[in-house]
This record gives C-alpha cells, sequence and structure tokens, in this order.
C-alpha cells in the first residue's frame, strides 16, 4: 500500500511575501513553462508536497550541465521564523548576547539542497578556470597571425566561437570569475576528496559565484539562503533543538575530526541531512556585532530581515561542523569569517575564491531556489562581490593573470568539450 504525501497547506496570501519581482531577466524556459521543474499538477503519493497556486512543489534534482553530478531540492513551506537581531561578540561567536532582541521573518515556500553541496558538484565549477583559460587563449590567438587558422577552425565549432565573440567583465549578468587552482590543497581536502563530502573552504564570494554560474547555465534561479530561511529549513516543524545531537549532526564528539560524506546522519522533519553539524553552511547575512535594534521586535520580508554586508568580515555560517563543541551545534549558532582564515594563504592579494586556514576546511553551503525568479534589482547582491574590497581583490588577481572571468550561458559546457577536440587542441599547443 502506498504512503499519502505529506502535503503543507500554503496560505496564498504567504506569495505576497516573496520580496522578488515576477519579471526577471534570468528567466528563461526552464521558468516560464506551465509546469516548471519541482512544480507538478498532480501529488505524488509519497514525500513532502505543498500546494501553490502554480502547481504542487515537490523534491527534484538538478542536474548540473555538462556533467553527471546533481543536487536534490527539496520543497520547504514558507511560514513565519525568529531571528535574533541583538549584538553578539565578533571575537567570540559561540558568546551569548547579553541582551537578546528579535525580529519575525515571513517566508514564502522555497526549495533548499537536501543537504551541502559535495565536492562532485563543485569540482564542475571549479573546471571553469581551465575552460575560460583556454577561451582567453583562443581569443588571444585569433587576434594574432594564426587569425585565419583560428577562424578556420572555429567555423565547425560554434558554441566556442560564440564565448570567444563574449568578452564579460566582473559583475556583468552573465559573466563569472572561476575560482583559481589551489595553492596548497592540504587544508581543504584535509576531509578527503571523496566525491560525496562536502565541498569546504570557499568564501563567501566563491560560493555566491556558483549560485549564479548554476542559474545561468540552467536558467533556474538558485542563491545562497538567507539566515532566516536556514534556520527556519534547520528547524522544520520542531518545536526545540533535536534531543538526539548525535543522530542528526558529526560534531567533536563523534566525527574523528573530519568531515563525513554527506546523508549519513538522520534527516530533520523535512527530509533535510546534515543541517547541523558536518560543514557549517554560509549564508547571505553579515554578521553584526553591534546588531540591528531598529529591527528588534518588528515582522519582516526575508530581504528586511538579511544584513547585507558593508565590509568582507565578518559573515555568517550556520549549524557549527565536525569540530564543534556541543554549545556551537544548534539552529541559532553563528560561526563568522574571519581574516585569519587566509593566513595560509602566501599569495599578495590573498585569494579571493579561497580560505586557507582553520576553520574554514569545515565550512560550505547549501543552495535555495525561490519560487519566482531573481530580478536584476536582486542579482547583484545575492549573486556577486559584495563590498568594494572584495571587487578590487578579484580585479587585482584578473590583472595579474591568476583568475578568470568568463561569459556564462546554456552553451558554455558544449564549448568546453569543443575545447578537448583534436583541432582545437592542436591550435593551443
Amino acid at each position: 500500500m502506498t504512503s499519502a504525501p505529506i502535503v503543507v497547506t500554503l496560505v496564498l496570501s504567504a506569495l505576497t511575501v516573496l520580496g522578488i519581482g515576477t519579471s526577471s531577466f534570468a528567466q528563461s524556459p526552464a521558468e516560464t513553462l506551465s509546469a516548471p521543474r519541482g512544480l507538478v499538477t498532480e501529488p505524488p503519493s509519497e514525500g513532502l508536497v505543498i500546494p501553490t497556486p502554480k502547481g504542487h512543489m515537490v523534491a527534484y534534482n538538478q542536474t548540473l550541465p555538462g556533467s553527471e553530478a546533481t543536487i536534490e531540492m527539496v520543497p520547504v513551506p514558507g511560514g513565519v521564523v525568529r531571528i535574533s537581531v541583538a549584538p553578539f561578540d565578533a571575537e567570540d561567536a559561540t558568546a551569548t548576547p547579553e541582551e537578546e532582541s528579535y525580529i519575525e521573518v515571513e517566508l514564502a515556500p522555497y526549495w533548499i539542497s537536501r543537504h551541502e553541496i559535495t565536492w562532485e558538484a563543485y569540482w564542475q565549477f571549479m573546471q571553469l578556470d581551465a575552460t575560460f583559460t583556454g577561451i582567453e587563449q583562443l581569443r588571444t590567438l585569433s587576434r594574432g597571425p594564426r587569425r585565419s587558422q583560428v577562424e578556420q577552425t572555429l567555423a565547425q565549432h560554434a558554441n566556442l566561437r560564440a564565448a570567444i565573440l563574449r568578452e564579460p567583465e566582473l559583475c556583468q549578468i552573465d559573466a563569472v570569475t572561476a575560482p583559481t587552482a589551489l595553492y596548497d590543497s592540504s587544508t581543504t581536502y584535509e576531509s578527503g576528496r571523496e566525491p560525496n563530502l562536502p565541498a569546504v573552504s570557499m568564501t563567501p564570494f566563491a560560493a555566491k559565484q556558483f549560485t549564479k554560474w548554476l542559474s545561468r547555465l540552467t536558467g533556474v534561479s538558485y542563491r545562497l539562503p538567507s539566515e532566516a530561511e536556514w534556520q527556519h529549513a534547520a528547524q522544520a516543524d520542531a518545536a526545540a533543538e533535536p534531543k538526539d545531537l548525535d543522530a542528526v549532526a558529526w560534531t567533536i564528539d563523534n566525527s574523528d575530526y573530519v568531515a563525513h560524506p554527506v546523508g549519513q546522519k538522520l534527516p530533520n522533519a523535512w527530509g533535510l541531512h546534515d543541517m547541523l553539524g558536518n560543514v557549517a553552511e554560509l549564508v547571505l547575512d553579515a554578521a553584526t556585532p553591534a546588531g540591528r535594534p531598529a529591527l528588534s521586535g518588528k515582522r519582516v520580508d526575508w530581504q528586511t530581515a538579511i544584513a547585507w554586508p558593508e565590509q568582507d568580515y565578518p559573515m555568517q555560517a550556520k549549524g557549527g561542523h565536525y569540530d564543534s563543541e556541543l554549545e556551537e551545534i544548534s539552529v541559532t549558532a553563528r560561526l563568522v569569517t574571519n581574516p585569519d582564515w587566509k593566513d595560509a594563504d602566501p599569495n599578495l592579494p590573498r585569494s579571493p575564491w579561497w580560505f586557507a586556514s582553520y576553520p574554514s576546511n569545515g565550512v560550505g553551503f547549501r543552495l535555495v531556489r525561490p519560487m519566482m525568479p531573481i530580478d536584476a534589482e536582486l542579482a547583484s547582491r545575492v549573486w556577486d562581490a559584495d563590498t568594494d574590497d572584495v571587487v578590487r581583490a578579484v580585479e587585482d588577481r584578473l590583472r595579474e593573470g591568476r583568475g578568470k572571468v568568463g561569459w556564462i550561458a546554456p552553451r558554455l559546457p558544449a564549448a568546453a568539450r569543443e575545447l578537448e577536440t583534436p583541432e582545437v587542441s592542436a591550435l593551443l599547443k
């Protein structure tokens, strides 16, 4: 006998709390069909199902174009979540504020990845460095003495030719910077290189560029969660923290001081694994040592609730990690990024894409997909460099040739395959 689906009733007015415009440059056929991915007209017999005016939200797999890697996205009901806006000690992220103050955040339903982004998925993003390098080399050759040879070869490779003709700049809407190769992988891969391990030690900027890259490739809007969205998903329908932390989280007490493959611990009530422990997860919010007293006691939408960053540091990572003490692992705990996380990086300027020092080897991220596509006004905030310091660091790296920026469109994976053909490889030798 087939079990009945878990159906969550959605109050229709909650859709007005999206905080995102309905028209969007990011909108593509994938999101304009009558039943886009993750929305079905008839509810399945199993799993979490969320009725909406646009259809029934269900779990789905997002394949990363050009690979066999997938990311499973799970629907999360809308609701109201309470988060702290009290001051806290940036030097001691686990310190409890002396005077707690809260806001209530209204959330429309959304999808979130079932577990942290794995190396299998993040490696696809890391391969952009080699792809952009090859495209840049061909672009240079097309302007030199071998121009006619290049043009003749590219006449048979329309995707690659399109990539070469497009010269993007930092923070253009269809451009992404590729993370550079690791200088020293010992910290990043301290837990191992297995594809089902959570990817770690990327900066918030790199994580956001990953979400932009995937969104531009697929036409489906992905981004980092806000703190409120993350906390709502982590709490699920529980009224309190889990009583048996060992059953749901890898911590300092049971991890043997390394991250573990995703999905081994029990999921929460909404089917989400590793929300607590294993690796802490980057969110859109900055950490605010002064707090945000102007918001205290209010009910706001998700965008108003975000502590949008004004400086590089500190940013938030949620949930604790495999080396965290038990008191550091909760749905409300905040681990904050620190410039010291780049102390082992010998480069100047230090990498805008990678951290290099502990505890960054315990920091990763997961994805959120909102019900509505991300509009142009919001895109730069959730996808690109947050602050002038990040922009300058990326620009310096690009000028020095230690970073690459490239055009992102659905045909890019095909262009990458064309780079590997014998005739194109011969041009690059």
